[in-house]
């Protein structure tokens, strides 16, 4: 009030001063709003191809906020500047809480706390004790686990005979370790397990003891290979023949091993001696070992196959001009002739088992071929892609001249197998589609069903039912039928990514990870 008690007026440019300024903030949530829903319900996309739109699309509109928050706003400037501390305070909190420890299968970021425990290789020496002590062993069905994907190389275990009541009788742990990095998985022979893994600058060859999990032998030599996204270290399974270990490392380092002992014989590196170019996310193929000739993808001209001396490490041919992919060699006898195929960077091909002389060649779309194919009769071979492509059945013959002769008999969108190898049972193929489980028709590609997502995890094959190891550590037993599916169990082996795959020596279930491996015992019928 002034002297004479009238009111004072309002501060003009008190009255004058605009109101926060809402609506641009309102445009761009709904507009992100839409996007969302456009992406998820309106586009047919892989999944991780939908993170990764709106990954994109978030990439614009949180820079959008802070930009509508600092100038745009009209917001007091006191509320602007306590509003960027508050963002950076949070921003220092979570960099020092929190790490990025790769991306899953979806390429999500898979962030853990810092205190949780690092990555570390343990101890290259033999007789590292195991951490919980081992129970007799007890086997049944066989007991070797001798390469990639099993005795036959499709993943397959039909003789194996297990428990199937999962819920009365888990399976039990025998043994834990700590590893190196790497996505490798287990080859077993006899009562040893050996795989590979990444210690420092170092690859590292180690053989477990099948019952106590104890290091019996470890080898290393000079390699590494760094992901920030993919994961560090070696990808492929070694592969035992008459006592002989033949492991492919990250860089592409070829060698072979004693059984026994561990001690070194022959190296050849892909890249220095045959001019190899090392694929974007590592070396990733397990050799395959046939008739003394140990086939691995190169990727150079006129080599793009090759077999290689088991016993002393020359080269003995090749064939094809396509660079290498991830997928590992198998083979096979198609139109009559023992071969060797092998899904390299353009698609699948077929070797002459005898000279490695390319035969054909079909054509896959272009993507990370990761899954090897798999023969499901005389003249047909399935190949599953992931990235949105799908599942193709090629047949593949002889004309009457004599010519080589290949086709897409049909392909189906419903089977995209990003990592894990298709399994093919009577008239009904089984796969992981995007991460979830899935049932297709043989004849047509038709699906028959899609179950339970397990992520971008692994397949086995074990007595008609599957053990699927999923990506987030679990490992379930699943009933399947051209009809439907049924869990009968689950346990978890590991607490976080898994995308190793799993080997069954036995009743004996072997599993890893980047960080730990693991022996479980299978109740038997």
């Amino acid at each position: 009030m002034n002297t004479q008690g009238t009111p004072t007026t309002a501060d003009p440019a008190a009255k004058s001063r605009p109101g926060p300024r809402w609506w641009p903030l309102f445009l761009l949530l709904l507009l992100t709003l839409v996007r969302l829903v456009q992406v998820w319900w309106f586009k047919d996309y892989e999944r991780q191809f939908k993170f990764a739109s709106m990954a994109q699309w978030l990439k614009l509109a949180l820079p959008g906020v802070l930009l509508w928050f600092l100038l745009l706003s009209r917001l007091r400037w006191r509320t602007r500047f306590l509003g960027l501390a508050v963002v950076a305070v949070l921003g220092g909190a979570g960099l020092a809480c929190f790490r990025l420890r790769g991306v899953d299968g979806d390429r999500l970021p898979v962030v853990e706390w810092r205190r949780a425990r690092a990555t570390s290789a343990p101890a290259t020496a033999a007789g590292t004790k195991a951490t919980v002590p081992a129970v007799g062993v007890q086997t049944a069905g066989g007991g070797d686990y001798p390469q990639f994907q099993g005795p036959r190389r499709d993943s397959r275990l039909p003789d194996a005979r297990i428990g199937t009541h999962w819920m009365d009788s888990p399976p039990t742990l025998l043994w834990r370790q700590p590893v190196g990095e790497g996505w490798s998985g287990f080859a077993v022979s006899g009562q040893r397990a050996v795989s590979l893994e990444q210690s420092g600058e170092q690859e590292v060859v180690f053989a477990l003891d099948l019952a106590t999990g104890s290091r019996l032998w470890a080898s290393a030599y000079p390699a590494r290979h760094a992901s920030s996204d993919a994961g560090n270290g070696p990808r492929s399974v070694p592969t035992i023949v008459d006592g002989r270990v033949y492991t492919a490392g990250a860089t592409g380092i070829l060698r072979s091993w004693d059984l026994a002992t561990g001690q070194a014989g022959w190296q050849v590196d892909l890249v220095r001696d045959l001019g190899a170019r090392m694929p974007e996310w590592g070396y990733s193929a397990s050799p395959l070992v046939d008739r003394g000739r140990v086939w691995v993808p190169v990727g150079v001209a006129g080599r793009s196959l090759v077999a290689i001396d088991a016993a002393s490490g020359q080269v003995r041919f090749g064939g094809g001009n396509s660079p290498a992919a991830y997928s590992s060699p198998i083979s096979a006898t198609l139109g009559g002739r023992e071969q060797i195929l092998c899904l390299n960077d353009v698609g699948l091909a077929g070797h002459d088992a005898a000279d490695g002389k390319l035969l054909w060649e079909q054509p896959i779309p272009a993507a990370p071929h990761v899954a090897a194919p798999v023969v499901v009769g005389s003249d047909r071979v399935l190949v599953s892609v992931g990235y949105g492509h799908g599942t193709f059945l090629i047949g593949v013959g002889q004309d009457g001249a004599g010519r080589w002769t290949n086709g897409v008999v049909w392909k189906s969108i419903r089977l995209k197998s990003k990592f894990a190898n298709v399994i093919a049972d009577g008239d009904t193929l089984y796969g992981l589609d995007d991460g979830a489980l899935v049932a297709l028709e043989m004849g047509t590609g038709a699906l028959r069903w899609k179950e339970r997502r397990y992520g971008h995890g692994q397949l086995l094959w074990v007595g008609g039912r599957l053990v699927v190891g999923a990506e987030n550590g679990e490992v379930a037993l699943v009933d399947v039928r051209p009809e439907g599916m049924q869990e009968l169990g689950r346990f978890r082996a590991f607490p976080d990514k898994t995308w190793n795959p799993p080997a069954l020596a036995g009743n004996l279930l072997l599993l890893r990870n980047d960080r730990e491996a693991a022996c479980y015992r299978l109740a038997v019928p």
